[in-house]
């Protein structure tokens, strides 16, 4: 493949990005909205959010069976355009039934878009510039989540209805795939992928992760999911049980250290099987005496040091993988994210036991805690690769 082609191609897997980090975004920019149109009970409030999430899941169980029987660039087109179906029947839901409803075909979408984009990038790049593209590739997921609500909420002080901005997220998304059809035959781009059906049981699955030599790295990814869960739904509340007052959530500094650390990670000299052995246990230190120090301030400062060691993590251990298994990054990146968002679904409950059974600082310590055990992950499968 030539440069300019792949070029286009990597253009075309970032924007895909933005658009899935968009719709994630949407959930809460407009659950206020949701909650008041459909006059929610406390009970009922997260059924849509749990929806998507189920969709999800299933999604990304599916896609194992699907490895090498469709091009996955194919199989992301087919995804984009079935989330900007399901977004434009969210509009059209005459009830929180169907809405709900509506959102596990939407989860399900997006859960085959995660997995997929890391897969197509991996089939890009190769080496140093595998790493950098996949951390730009999730940088872009981080910019989009911070400039997307912004905009839904400028769109409807403009007199649109909150129903209406799924149809504006729904033209974008097909907009997307109709430039990339257009580019692709105007400049005659290939898909060089080859279709090759692979054994579709759940014992030959398991067989192929374990050929692949990335448990290791699945079950750090487990980790992984517990700890970031957990900072990004609890780490407000538990700022706010802190002295101070300040302008800037928790959470915003938490995640301005990721996106920094997913920009400058891919330009400095450090390689991927070193930098995720010591960027979880290095986070894991400092965000445990930023929670230790009942300061507000210390806690903020902590937030953005530990995100700026551990915030490449995600990108690099899919990197690592996906090199290992080349021929199929599509069994890699799915096995992983699976992995992940099933380490998200324990996070809350987990943290909630722990805040009723002792203090919810007990409870938050499970995130320095699981972020030392992605990075003790990664060294003992380095250690049984060696």
């Amino acid at each position: 493949m030539s440069n300019a082609n792949r070029r286009w191609i990597a253009v075309y897997l970032l924007l895909s990005m933005a658009f899935m980090s968009a719709v994630f975004a949407v959930q809460g920019a407009l659950l206020s909205s949701m909650i008041e149109a459909f006059d929610l009970r406390a009970s009922s409030q997260g059924t849509a959010n749990a929806m998507a999430f189920i969709g999800g899941i299933v999604a990304l169980t599916a896609a194992f069976f699907v490895q090498g029987r469709w091009r996955k660039r194919t199989l992301l087109k087919a995804s984009i355009l079935l989330c900007a179906a399901a977004l434009t029947l969210l509009y059209l839901a005459p009830g929180y039934v169907s809405f709900c409803g509506v959102w596990f075909v939407l989860g399900f979408g997006l859960g085959l878009m995660d997995t997929l984009l890391s897969a197509c990038m991996a089939d890009l790049y190769t080496g140093d510039a595998a790493k950098r593209m996949m951390c730009m590739l999730h940088t872009s997921f981080g910019l989009s989540s911070v400039l997307t609500p912004m905009g839904y909420a400028a769109l409807m002080e403009h007199s649109m209805t909150w129903k209406q901005v799924y149809l504006v997220i729904a033209a974008s998304g097909a907009l997307l795939v109709l430039v990339a059809l257009l580019i692709r035959r105007a400049k005659r781009i290939p898909d060089e992928e080859i279709i090759c059906a692979r054994s579709v049981s759940l014992g030959a699955i398991i067989s192929q992760i374990r050929e692949s030599r990335i448990l290791g790295l699945v079950v750090a990814m487990f980790c992984h999911g517990i700890f970031l869960s957990g900072l990004n739904t609890w780490i407000n509340r538990y700022s706010d049980t802190l002295s101070g007052i300040f302008s800037i959530p928790a959470q915003s500094c938490l995640f301005a250290g990721i996106m920094l650390s997913r920009l400058l990670i891919p330009f400095l000299p450090i390689r991927a099987d070193r930098y995720v052995r010591m960027g979880g246990l290095l986070g894991a230190v400092i965000l445990a005496l930023g929670i230790f120090i009942p300061n507000g301030f210390a806690l903020r400062a902590a937030l953005v040091l530990s995100g700026l060691l551990f915030g490449a993590l995600i990108p690099c251990m899919l990197t690592l993988g996906c090199e290992r298994k080349s021929d199929n990054t599509l069994l890699v990146t799915t096995a992983m994210m699976l992995a992940l968002y099933l380490g998200q679904a324990v996070a809350s409950p987990l943290i909630a036991t722990l805040e009723s059974a002792f203090t919810l600082r007990i409870g938050i310590m499970i995130c320095p805690v699981f972020m030392a055990l992605c990075s003790a992950c990664c060294i003992a499968d380095a250690k049984l690769r060696a």
